[in-house]
Order: structure tokens, then sequence, then C-alpha cells
């Protein structure tokens, strides 16, 4: 403590030239919680990074997913050296409405950045969450257990960006979208085209960038090269896949095949006519076990009456706990096809959305059972057997 006090900021900053960027890292987070003030008025022009995370390597969930950071092993040891002279990189994560929590992993680990345009180095880069706290837009409350799995499975950890840019992300700390002090070099917001004026917030800097969902028909031209969209059939895009990681699903030849349906599909009576009479074909049902995946209700639609005793619900609101029971399926059955609700996620659409449960089945490498049409859409993305 001592030795800290007789540091000024300046002298601080030139420490960063010598010491571990993590070690660094740890040091100048303890030293700006002691004195925040005067660090704020020495660096008004250039921030010191204030992330109040820990720095500490990835935890159980996420061993599949390159956690070994090997900082000084670059092909261009010039290039990497230039990023670990300069300060972390601060980046922002936005989400402004109460949903699509499920992409914000993703888009940490994999949207697009122009690194070399921020001045600041991206072998540290720290990425901190604004969450939206008055837009319960949601029918469920989806904030609190996303929330809880960023605290305990994400903040504080390390990671090389799947998206192979060379960066090395520090998983910082959820903020309230409302208080958060706007000190970062880039700002991305994961729900943007749910606001008609996302276009004009891309304009107050040149660093706002937008994860898009679906078509935006009059997107100006000179913002085409700050939106990234989250499936193939968009010119730019990046699959939403980074989840949380667990032990693959066993089978047991005496146990019954897990065969999991995604909640949303449970009122497309026609694509789930078509199971019931799969599974009544077969010479002996009881060797499926049918698992509904989400949803809001725990009742069993008339449609399965002949095999209700086949069928559960799966009702979970914690977002950790229901990824975890969704990787023990056997095998997912979106029952997505171009018609009734399914039509919005093919080409022929003018909506050309992405499936969550697509998503989460390449991220949780299950086998599927799809259309032909998805596959051709998501071929080449898949992680398990199609």
């Amino acid at each position: 403590t001592e030795w800290q006090q007789s540091i000024s900021p300046q002298k601080m900053a030139k420490l960063s030239r010598y010491l571990c960027p993590p070690v660094f890292l740890v040091f100048v987070n303890l030293y700006i919680l002691e004195n925040h003030d005067k660090v704020n008025s020495d660096y008004s022009q250039d921030p010191l990074p204030v992330s109040l995370a820990s720095h500490r390597n990835a935890g159980v969930d996420n061993t599949s997913r390159n956690d070994v950071i090997k900082i000084t092993n670059k092909s261009n040891n010039n290039v990497a050296n230039h990023h670990e002279n300069r300060r972390p990189c601060r980046i922002a994560i936005e989400n402004k409405a109460d949903y699509h929590y499920e992409v914000i992993e993703s888009t940490i680990m994999k949207y697009p950045l122009p690194w070399e345009s921020f001045n600041c180095s991206k072998t540290n880069a720290i990425f901190d969450v604004a969450l939206a706290q008055e837009h319960r837009w949601a029918k469920n409350n989806e904030l609190d257990p996303w929330r809880q799995y960023f605290v305990n499975h994400l903040a504080g950890t390390t990671r090389e960006r799947t998206i192979g840019d060379g960066a090395i992300v520090l998983f910082g700390t959820p903020q309230d979208y409302r208080k958060y002090r706007h000190e970062y070099d880039a700002y991305i917001g994961v729900s943007c085209d749910t606001f008609e004026t996302f276009p004009q917030w891309m304009r107050k800097g040149q660093h706002n960038y937008c994860v898009l969902h679906g078509p935006v028909p009059k997107l100006p031209k000179d913002l085409e090269q700050r939106v990234c969209w989250v499936n193939p059939m968009y010119p730019r895009y990046f699959i939403p896949s980074d989840l949380p990681h667990f032990p693959p699903a066993q089978f047991h030849p005496d146990e019954p095949i897990r065969l999991c349906i995604k909640g949303t599909t449970y009122f497309c009576d026609k694509s789930l006519q078509l199971l019931v009479d799969a599974v009544l074909s077969i010479s002996n049902p009881g060797t499926i076990a049918i698992q509904i995946m989400g949803g809001r209700s725990t009742k069993i639609r008339p449609v399965f009456t002949e095999i209700s005793h086949l069928v559960t619900r799966i009702v979970e609101p914690d977002f950790f706990k229901f990824e975890e029971i969704m990787s023990q399926c056997h095998v997912l059955l979106p029952l997505i096809h171009p018609w009734d609700e399914g039509e919005k996620y093919f080409p022929s659409s003018d909506l050309k959305k992405l499936s969550g449960f697509i998503s989460q089945a390449i991220g949780l490498k299950l086998p599927l059972l799809v259309h032909e049409g998805i596959y051709d859409i998501y071929r080449g993305h898949f992680t398990g057997k199609v």
C-alpha cells in the first residue's frame, strides 16, 4: 500500500510497458478503486480500464472453447508487441431490450471489430455488458437468470475470441444500462433493430455497432460495415452459438431416446401431428421420450393425447440450468418447416429469422433432425450429426 501511494497515475501508465498485461490489469483495478477521483481527473482524455472484475482464467464450463491463452505466441510478434504496449481496449455490449440475452456472449466472442482503429490493445480487451433495467417486454424475467450466469461463469475470466482475430477477451462486469459511464472504445447494441432510431444512434459515434436480427430494408450505405446479422441469410453474420459447455449426453441402450422439440413450435399442430404419427408408426413407441424445451405453460396440448405418457414439458427459467438440460438431449427436432410459424426461418420469407434452437444445437454440438431447407442454410456450421 505504501508503494502504491508513492506512485503517480502517470508512472502507473509507464509501468504497463514492463509488467505482464494480466498482472498489470489486476494492479490497476486495485489502484483505481483506491484512487478513483485522482485517476479520473488525470486521465480524462485517455481513461485507464475501470472494470471491477478480477483477472482469473476460465472455469469448468468453458473447457472446450480455446481457453489456453498464449498472448506471446503470435504469428506476427511485432503486431503482438505493438498491442501489448498499449492500454487494454474496452468494449461495451448494450442490451436496451429485455431479451436477446442468448446473443450477448457470442457478440463478445465473434462480432467483427476493426481493432486497429481503436488505438488500444486487443490482447487484453475488456468487455462489460450494460443491461436493461426497465424494459420488461419479455413475458418472463430473462434478465436476472442471465445476469447471474454472467456473474457466476463469465465475469473475470479470459478467453481467446472464437472469430480468430487474435483478440483476448477479459469478461468484465454487468452494468445498469441507464447509469453506466460511457468511456469505451466501442459500443455494440445487441437489440438495435428493436428500435427504429438505431441509425441515428450509430451516427452519434463512429465506433457504435449493431447486431441485427432481421431485414432492414432502408439500411443506409454508410452503416453497412458497422452491422452484423445472426444467421447466414445475410451478407455479414455470425452464429450466436457460444454457450456454457457441458459433458455430452450419454446414451444407454436400456433408456429411451430423449427427443427434444422447441417450445415455440408448440402451437403448430400440423408439425406436431407429423411427430405424433411418426412415433405411433414405430413398433415400440416407448423407446422415445419427448421433451418440449421452453415455453411458459406446463400443459400438454390435445394433439399429444395418444402419446401423452411419453411427453414432458421442460419449463426452466434459469438460463444456465436450461442449457444444461438441453445439453442432455440425444437429438433435437426443431420441427421448422416452410409453413405456419416456421416460414419466417427460410430465405423465401421476408423476415429471414434465426431459430435459437438451431444456434443452441450448434453451440451444444447436438444431433439434429431438420428440414432440408434449414440444412442448406446452415451447411458448414453444424457441429453435430444432421
